[in-house]
This record gives C-alpha cells, structure tokens and sequence, in this order.
C-alpha cells in the first residue's frame, strides 16, 4: 500500500493585521513534520503556496526550506509553485535542495511538460509498488492571451489548462502498470464551485476550471483555496489539503489539517484528515466587557478581534481587554455603535469588502453598463493578482546608499 501526505498553502511570512505569527508557523510546521514521521508516507505533496510574498524574508526562506528538508529525510517531497510563490526562487531552491545535490527535495516553479519535469516517479512499499506524479503549477491566465487588432482578450483558461494537464496524464500514464502503479495528480488551481475564504486572492472566471476536468487518477491534491475540503464529482478522489493556519477571522471556525491518502493498485483510496492543533486560535468577540471577563479563560492564548458594547466612544479598549485577557493578541478592538436609521449597510460592517467588490460598487454607481463593469473589474483583478518576477526598479537613494558602501570614503594621510 502506497502512503501520500498532502500539505498546502503554508504561506510563511503571512502576518495578521501587522501582527507576526513566528511562534505559529514554527507550531504548525513542527506539527506536520512530527504527522510525517508518524504516518511513514512514501511521498510528501506540497500542492503550492509555500510563501505568503513572491519576495520572502530570509527568516521565512530558512523556515521553510528548513521544514522541507526534514520532511524529505522522512520522504521524498514534491513541492509546486502557487500563485503567491517565485517561479524564479523555487528555480533556485532546486540547484541549492534539489536531487542534483543528493536531497529528495523538488519544486517545480513553472509548467513542465512531462520530458522536461513534469513527471516524477518514486518506489513505493519497497520497490512492490510505484508512484507517479503529474505536477502542475498556477499558471496565470496570460499564459493563454489572445490578441487580435479589434479584441485583445484572455483565451479559453480552462481550455488551455485541459490541453497541460492532458499531456502530462498522457504522459503518467505510458507504461502504467495496473498491478504495480499508483498514479497521483497535484495541481494549484481554483475549481469551480468550491468554498472560498475571504483571505484568498480575489479570483474570477478567468482563473476557473470545472471538477469535471480534472484527470481520473487515485487522488488529486490540490492547492490555492484555504477551506479544506473535498471536491466532489462523481467518483473523483481530489481535495483541498487547506491552509495550515487560519489566514484571517473569516476561517476562525475551520478547523485545519493534513491529509492522508493511502492507495493500492486498482483499489480505491482511503483519504483521511489530520487535525493540526498547535497553533493558536482566532476568535471573535462581540459584547460586553463584563461577558468577556466572564469567558475570558475561552479567549486567553488566542488572537482575538474584539467588539465591546456598553462602553463610550474613545475608552482605552485595548488597554481594558489586555488586563481581563492578558495572554491574549488583540486584533482591532472596536466599540459596537448603534447604526443610524438612515444608514443602509450591504456588507458586514466588520469586514473589509474586497478591493475588487469595491471597485465594482463604485463603477455600477457611476452608471456603467453591467459588460463594462465585468471587464473593468475583471482587468482590475488580473493586476491584483499578477505576480511580477523581476527585480524592481531600483530606487535612486538605494543605488547612491549602495555605491557609497562599495566605494567607502577614507581621509588622505
């Protein structure tokens, strides 16, 4: 019997309204390693989003590629770009991790066809069994622009991403052998339909593909949305692994995990969730301060998102909740205040719309047409999203800063 784990969207680097979650990330990560090492899997799966930043802190690189490296001394560990991570950095972490070096490290930045990479193959139960891998990154829409003189537009984006993952199936499949092969799909991608979070990247159908799409393997693991949750279509094994951590308040009632896919030839899988627990806890609270000072054992040790009723405008909150719960992270304590009779609210008040939603509530009101509006805010997220590999421009201070330090001043004797 093969044994994957499949782990996603760590996101390292993430902070919670300018709140660091280094002893967090150090938690959760200890905790899927000490899971890998119980479990004995054959292969690790990190289906994307190792980052949180396409530009991580070397404190964040260390933490990461230092987790990877223990997870691949348990197993071999395949990890994939999401839309968050640097194609040109997990290009990078394969010369100074990768096999090449002797490490069951891989990362696969960019889309390879199955010759170049795109295909791996691992031993399993001692050489009886064997996996393999088809291995698909995000691929941003661009990758399929359609230009023309009279309309410049994306091209069909689950057209083209049915025509990758084709030939890397194609591919996994040549030479399979149904007594001994296992055969996995991981891929960072959004399907159609499933149950997002506040916290992800805005996306739009520009970014979708349907269940149906996706190959008919043992077991896909897919990255890109926070929720963990299996997709269901037909007899489909595929899910979403989640994030580790709870990315803001909207996912402070899911409960986060690992999943763990154990598979034999022929034989349908058997597919279950680990519950990651070390981290701590988001929570809101909405009364009064003396319901709090009652609870308080129930919200000391989390990061907690206050809203006080009861209290006048402009009392010290923070400094009133920090003595009843002193172990706690304050996140944004705010007064409750009573909403004006003529105040209409068509968003909850204490949530931050998404800049796309915005956008979209500004145009409509300036009297745009439904189709502009959808093209305008569908250009509008395409920026939000886009995630730029190059180096940014220098900065002037910077580049004079920098020749100073190259070319230090010293007093003529």
């Amino acid at each position: 019997m093969s044994r994957l784990l499949h782990t996603s969207d760590w996101h390292v680097g993430h902070t919670l309204f300018g709140h660091p979650r280094l002893e967090d990330f150090d938690a959760a990560l200890a905790e899927i390693v000490a899971i890998a090492r119980e479990t004995r899997p054959d292969l690790i799966v990190h289906s994307g989003d190792l980052f949180h930043s396409a530009r991580p802190s070397a404190r964040d690189l260390v933490r990461a590629t230092r987790t990877l490296a223990e997870l691949a001394a348990i197993a071999p560990t395949v990890v994939v770009a999401g839309n968050h991570d640097s194609p040109a950095f997990f290009e990078f972490f394969e010369v100074l991790a990768g096999p090449s070096v002797g490490r069951g490290l891989f990362f696969v930045g960019r889309y390879r066809p199955a010759d170049e990479g795109g295909v791996f193959t691992f031993d399993a139960c001692g050489g009886q069994e064997r996996i393999r891998l088809a291995a698909l990154p995000f691929v941003h829409p661009n990758r399929f622009w359609q230009r023309s003189s009279s309309d410049p537009s994306y091209g069909d984006y689950a057209k083209g991403m049915r025509e990758l993952q084709a030939g890397l199936v194609k591919a996994m499949r040549e030479e399979y052998d149904p007594d001994r092969d296992v055969l996995f799909f991981t891929a960072h991608v959004y399907v159609t339909g499933a149950d997002r979070s506040k916290s992800e990247r805005t996306m739009d159908e520009s970014f979708e593909i349907a269940a149906e799409d996706l190959p008919d393997v043992s077991y896909t693991a897919l990255g890109h949305i926070h929720l963990p949750q299996a997709v269901r279509s037909g007899t489909l094994k595929a899910r979403y692994a989640g994030s580790p951590l709870a990315m803001d308040f909207s996912e402070a009632d899911q409960s986060k995990g690992v999943v763990i896919v154990d598979a034999e030839p022929g034989r349908q899988v058997r597919v279950q969730t680990r519950r990651l627990t070390s981290a701590r806890r988001l929570a809101r609270f909405e009364g009064t301060l003396d319901r709090l000072r009652a609870e308080a054992a129930e919200y000391d040790g989390t990061f907690l998102h206050p809203r006080i009723s009861g209290e006048e405008p402009g009392v010290p909150l923070h400094q009133k909740i920090a003595e009843i719960v002193p172990h706690a992270v304050i996140v944004k304590p705010a007064p409750v205040e009573e909403a004006a009779t003529d105040a209409v609210l068509d968003f909850d008040p204490g949530e931050e719309p998404d800049l796309p939603d915005a956008f979209h509530a500004y145009l409509a009101r300036e009297g745009l047409n439904d189709a502009d509006v959808r093209a305008a805010v569908a250009a509008f997220t395409q920026l939000l999203n886009e995630v730029d590999d190059e180096v940014p421009p220098p900065v002037p201070a910077q580049e004079l800063l920098r020749a100073a330090l190259e070319n230090p001043w010293t007093e003529a004797s």
